[in-house]
């Protein structure tokens, strides 16, 4: 037989019936207020300067470094124009060979970035090239090269730190 506890045990859980129900929470939607809604507009647009602010100084950045790592060839440029023109019309092969041989020795031995506090540096290595190169016309074809060579530089306006007969 059922123990009649047992039976009313299962009823346990449920409120009384003379009881009345308590009433439904209602869940209140959050408000925004104009205050707060000014607020978050304000903290957008300050994030949005910070990061227009940080790419704007690593866009610069940038740029300065490469006008640093492009200058030693903007500086080549403008010292050797005038020879590389003569190079490139002269029916000889010497403005060619002092052209090139000049460019590939400063490239190996300049600075890198470079700055205008390394013009002078930069001339003097331009200077030691130039004398290399007609000590390569010496070797390879005599004195005659080597003059010819050199009245291409004083032609062109390169520098030497050798005799300038």
């Amino acid at each position: 037989m059922l123990n009649p506890g047992a039976l009313e045990r299962r009823f346990d859980d449920l409120p009384p019936l003379d009881v009345p129900a308590a009433p439904a929470v209602v869940e209140r939607k959050p408000v925004v207020s104009q205050f707060q809604l000014v607020l978050a507009v304000m903290c957008a647009v300050a994030a949005l300067a910070v990061v227009i602010a940080a790419v704007r100084v690593t866009d610069h950045s940038i740029y300065r470094a490469v006008e640093a790592r492009e200058a030693p060839e903007r500086f080549l440029v403008n010292e050797l124009g005038a020879l590389r023109l003569i190079a490139m019309t002269s029916a000889s092969p010497v403005p060619g060979r002092l052209y090139l041989g000049i460019e590939e020795c400063y490239k190996q031995r300049i600075a890198v970035p470079f700055d205008e506090k390394q013009v002078g540096d930069a001339k003097q290595v331009l200077a030691t090239c130039a004398d290399m190169e007609i000590g390569r016309l010496y070797a390879q074809g005599g004195a005659t090269l080597a003059a010819q060579g050199r009245a291409v530089l004083r032609q062109a306006g390169v520098t030497t730190l050798g005799p300038t007969d």
